[in-house]
């Protein structure tokens, strides 16, 4: 199978044109023929067969540039596996393993050894609540009880660091029971799914592994003349195009409504449009049916140049990378410039009718995430105060001007339990300014906040705009004569404001109090992390070695002088 016929399975062709095409992936990789720019390593452990679940997991993972190393225990040994800490599994050590299993008994015991034989991500089932056809005119008790497990599930460990739920449940009514479950498929191969449900089921395990990798995408762009309303602006006019509660116009009002929900759980939106600004900008502000604002936007590129030319101008606008993007338009042409100009940006296949268009985005998982933070659901404000600034920036004669008129007050303090996401979240999404680029989940970062040798430094920065939130991050080990700066990094949105400064300033301020003699450093480099190759040199450390891997540093806290921090308040 050619690579381009590869990419366009979708699933629906069945399990044996997907096991094929799984086999080649699996070949590629053991010949080292395929390179791809993420790998994870995952388990499965069933009562059911997951061998074709395998496959679908494989093909969707490599569709998206994921290899995928899969160990698939044996059929049924679920238990065995998960009891006994010198199991095959725990002798592997991935970094996420799939539980699935038809019923809750011993789930708690077996989530309980889990996390005491390994130090990855659990990720447990609820229960399919498929009633059957009633026999009588009475509510269907074992639907009822299915109801109150998977309750009991969800309360227990939907905020656990280290156990993720997949909801089977919500996910079957998706499908419809019908459609999702097949006796003849659990009769023939004990396989309780039909081939369309293990479709969509690899995908939801996706979304798991994305979202624990720190891999889910940031920023949503979208065209607007038949992606966000109906019609042409520019032909149509403000009250020609097609948006409201009635049809022609109410599937727009829906697509807007699923990514007005993708905003509010920390999806960065912008829009790259080939149009007249002012009539597009009318739309925006005064059409009385649009859901999505100016004000949602961090970046509106409206123009008559090239999308991906524009692209790059709303990555560079809004300081991310083109790999953390998703580009939506209804024209193929246009997605297919997109695709060959730009392949890091992902691109997604639109279907022809516009009532589909919510479904297709939902069903993309391109923005999953293992948990929501406070900045997740702040950061539409937080980047629509960033393009005040922007404005503000420009209009400032020189950068002390606009640095001394942001009003800007730093809050550096230890992290306590409620950071913990946020930290995680950081170590895993930031890159350029990132001096290790190393990356720790959750349950990383709790232990490192109960273990006395460590110390997290989380840092906020508000200024006149509003609240940055959470924005810098600093783990530090404490050793026998000196603190060594394990992790250094701030949001890139708040570069070059000198609260890298203040950070650096603080680390030493506390170490020297404490009676050490040094601090050590590194700078290890990345694809992104060029920016701040010399920021210890800038910052007084002195260069010890260097080779391919990284850059080692040590400062001497007698010799430390801080910095004039004259731009900060520092608060509390």
């Amino acid at each position: 199978m050619d690579w381009e016929s590869f990419k366009k399975l979708k699933g629906d062709e069945g399990w044996l044109v997907i096991r094929r095409a799984a086999k080649a992936i699996q070949e590629a990789l053991r010949q080292k023929t395929a390179a791809f720019v993420h790998k994870a390593d995952i388990a499965f452990i069933s009562s059911y067969t997951t061998d074709p679940l395998a496959d679908y997991v494989q093909v969707f993972a490599a569709q998206s540039d994921l290899a995928v190393n899969q160990y698939i225990a044996p059929y049924g040994q679920f238990n065995q596996e998960l009891l006994n800490p010198q199991s095959e599994l725990y002798r592997t050590s991935p970094q996420i393993t799939f539980l699935l299993i038809e019923n809750e008994s011993g789930l708690d015991g077996l989530v309980d050894a889990f996390l005491t034989n390994s130090t990855g991500i659990l990720v447990i089932n609820t229960f399919p609540a498929c009633p059957s056809w009633p026999l009588q005119v009475l509510p269907d008790q074992h639907r009822i009880l299915i109801e109150k497990l998977n309750a009991r599930i969800i309360e227990r460990y939907q905020n656990h660091p280290r156990v993720q739920i997949l909801d089977l449940d919500a996910l079957v009514a998706y499908a419809g029971c019908q459609n999702a479950m097949s006796p003849q498929m659990m009769s023939m191969a004990r396989i309780p799914f039909s081939e369309l449900f293990l479709s969509l089921l690899a995908r939801r395990i996706i979304s798991h592994i994305t979202a624990t990798m720190g891999l889910a995408r940031k920023c949503l762009v979208l065209d607007c003349d038949n992606t966000l309303w109906g019609g042409i602006i520019g032909e149509d006019g403000l009250d020609g195009i097609q948006i409201g509660h009635d049809s022609p116009g109410r599937e727009y009002l829906e697509f807007q409504k699923t990514i007005l929900e993708l905003y509010e759980q920390g999806v960065i939106l912008a829009i790259n449009s080939k149009n007249n600004s002012a009539d597009v900008m009318q739309v925006l502000n005064e059409h009385p049916h649009m859901l999505l604002r100016e004000k949602h936007f961090a970046s509106v590129v409206v123009n008559w140049e090239a999308k991906p030319q524009n692209m790059q101008k709303i990555a560079e606008q809004i300081n991310i990378g083109l790999d953390a993007m998703v580009f939506i338009d209804d024209n193929p042409a246009e997605r297919q410039m997109m695709r060959q100009s730009l392949p890091q940006v992902e691109t997604l296949e639109m279907p022809v009718d516009p009532s589909l268009f919510a479904r297709t985005l939902r069903e993309a998982g391109c923005f999953a995430r293992a948990y929501l933070t406070e900045e997740d659901k702040n950061r539409g404000q937080i980047y629509a105060a960033q393009r005040q600034r922007d404005q503000f920036e420009q209009s400032c004669a020189t950068l002390e001007d606009f640095l001394k008129s942001l009003e800007m007050v730093v809050s550096i303090r230890p992290a306590c339990k409620d950071d913990i996401k946020r930290a995680a979240q950081l170590t895993q999404r930031t890159n350029q300014f990132n001096l290790t680029t190393r990356r720790y989940t959750e349950s990383d970062i709790a232990a490192m906040a109960q273990n006395p040798n460590w110390r997290i430094y989380v840092l906020s920065l508000k200024d006149k705009f509003g609240d940055n939130g959470t924005v810098g991050l600093a783990l530090v080990e404490i050793q026998l004569k000196q603190w060594r700066v394990d992790t250094f990094l701030m949001s890139c949105r708040v570069i070059g404001r000198q609260v890298e400064d203040a950070l650096v300033d603080r680390i030493c301020r506390d170490a020297a109090k404490a009676g050490y003699v040094s601090i050590s450093a590194e700078y290890i480099p990345s694809a992104k992390n060029n920016l701040v190759a010399d920021f210890w040199d800038k910052s007084s450390f002195r260069k010890l070695a260097t080779d391919k891997n990284a850059t080692r540093y040590e400062l001497l806290l007698k010799k430390y002088k801080p910095k004039t921090l004259k731009y900060l308040n520092l608060g509390e």
